[in-house]
């Protein structure tokens, strides 16, 4: 029964093991597809991007300059609003044939000018004339030119309006997937990553599973006894640690799903815009941490990289040291301060608390702000989500601190 119960241990652990290699390798890959949607999805692309402006009010307006059409119902309003233009042109007119009609001789000038030009009859004529040049208007080659000059204007003002952003990490994202679709891209990109997630998800469950199954045979059974048993519970939480460690925690995500309004009578839009996404391990935070060059950045990089990998790593190789009963080993004091004192100093534990806390801080503040964003205004319809959530990661790591103060309390009844 005890090799029957080893051997279940071991194979469990090669499973776990497996699963682990397996999740790191497909939560990377998934960390980046993630990475890369939000990219493309990211606001400066879309509701912050000059380019999608002018495109969505050109077509509008493309759209009403071919759609362009002298109705009945405002053709009365249209003529009172022509013959107000011509009379006054006609005031101006008269203004200025007083002004050069002045002086000497000004009687005979203005006779002269007055066979010339009638102002008075002019007024008589101006509704025929405003009637006509409506009819004008609305003829279909009259029109048609007044759409093609319109239309042609319309693309000169398109073509100086245009986005400062650089578009370079976009088309890299596009050109990375083989696609110079937005639309293509982030339908790939999102269904790989839901399937991705499933999967990661999946083996996340079936690791802790493992685990757990090996803790169970190794603590409940009275055949699960000796340095076999802390070898296979210290590389079982060792699965834990290295999974936790490696593959991001959290994910940080703030977008507006859908803004819409009314211009003119049709409908702008703006669908999928990213305002904020992260999604990091411990790892990848050390890493920023350090490569941020400033002396406090890196102090809090090796800060994190002490007491969330080095300390349970020694931990771990200090246990496994301490399992094989040598006594010179067991004897020594650095062995016995990561095997029995260690659990206070290495904060595994305390940054579980953080992380967690963190979650709940940043997902009330998204949450907060997203709500506020989408009741700011009841002309513009705004549709947001809080994509923030707790990834595989931060279990594994929470797991693995669980395992340690088992292990822990393991070796220290071992030794008393």
């Amino acid at each position: 029964m005890k090799y029957f119960i080893i051997l279940i241990s071991l194979g469990l652990l090669g499973v776990a093991t497996t699963l682990t290699t397996q999740m790191i390798v497909q939560a990377k890959e998934n960390q980046e597809m993630k990475t890369d949607l939000a990219e493309i999805n990211h606001a400066r692309y879309g509701l912050m991007n000059a380019d999608e402006w002018r495109d969505q009010v050109t077509l509008i307006m493309s759209k009403k300059i071919l759609e362009m059409d002298l109705a009945p119902e405002n053709r009365v309003e249209l003529q009172h609003s022509l013959e107000n233009i011509m009379y006054s042109l006609l005031d101006d007119l008269e203004i200025i044939i007083k002004e050069r009609t002045s002086g000497q001789f000004s009687s005979m000038k203005r006779m002269i000018a007055g066979m010339v030009l009638d102002v008075n009859q002019l007024r008589d004529s101006v509704p025929s004339y405003a009637a006509k040049v409506l009819d004008e208007l609305n003829k279909p080659e009259t029109k048609k030119g007044i759409q093609t000059y319109l239309t042609d204007k319309l693309g000169n003002l398109s073509m100086e309006t245009y986005s400062l952003d650089s578009m370079r990490p976009f088309l890299e994202v596009l050109a990375k997937y083989d696609t110079d679709n937005k639309i293509a891209c982030r339908e790939y990109l999102e269904a790989e990553v839901e399937q991705r997630s499933k999967a990661i998800n999946q083996k996340v469950l079936m690791i802790l599973g493992a685990v757990l199954l090996i803790f169970l045979l190794n603590t409940l059974t009275p055949y699960s006894r000796g340095w076999p048993r802390a070898l296979t519970l210290m590389f079982a939480s060792l699965c834990l640690l290295i999974g936790g460690v490696t593959t991001p925690m959290i994910d940080l995500e703030a977008m507006i799903d859908l803004l819409r309004f009314q211009l003119i009578g049709e409908e702008i839009r703006f669908a999928d815009n990213i305002i904020f996404f992260q999604s990091k391990s411990i790892s990848d935070l050390v890493e920023i941490l350090i490569r941020d060059g400033s002396i406090e950045m890196i102090f809090v990089g090796v800060l994190v990289f002490t007491f969330s990998i080095i300390f349970p790593t020694l931990k771990l190789i200090s246990s496994l040291l301490w399992s094989l009963g040598n006594e010179r080993l067991n004897s020594n004091k650095i062995i016995r301060f990561f095997v029995f004192k260690s659990g206070k100093w290495s904060m595994a534990d305390v940054m579980v608390v953080a992380i967690f806390m963190a979650y709940i801080g940043f997902n009330g503040i998204v949450g907060n702000q997203m709500d506020m964003l989408s009741r700011s205004s009841d002309a513009v319809e705004i549709f947001t989500t809080n994509g923030t959530k707790l990834l595989g990661g931060f279990y594994l790591f929470l797991s693995f601190v669980v395992s340690s103060l088992v292990l822990s309390e393991i070796l220290s009844r071992k030794s008393k």
